[in-house]
Order: C-alpha cells, then structure tokens, then sequence
C-alpha cells in the first residue's frame, strides 16, 4: 500500500488510493509528527512526500 502525504488548505492530507482523508494536523505542525502518523494508521505502507 501507498500513502502519499501532502499539504492542502492548511491541513495535512493522507492520500491512499483515490481516498484523501483529512490529519488532525495543521500544515505548521512538523511533517515528521505527519509521518508518525501515517505509520501508526497504516503500519507497512510504503510512505511518500509531496509539496
């Protein structure tokens, strides 16, 4: 599985597949706090970063 991270409207975004699901994190926050995340909702992802 892929997830691909990125920022939109202020927040930081997950985008697995075709679904965009929404972080509780505000673009500010660190993206290394973003990752963490990621990892935790979907241990073995492959994850990615995007501007």
């Amino acid at each position: 599985m892929n997830v691909v991270i990125g920022k939109l409207n202020g927040l930081w975004h997950l985008i697995v597949g075709s679904c965009q699901i929404r972080t509780p994190f505000p673009e500010t926050q660190d993206r290394q706090l973003v990752v963490q995340y990621a990892r935790r909702v979907y241990p073995g992802a492959r994850i990615f970063e995007r501007d």
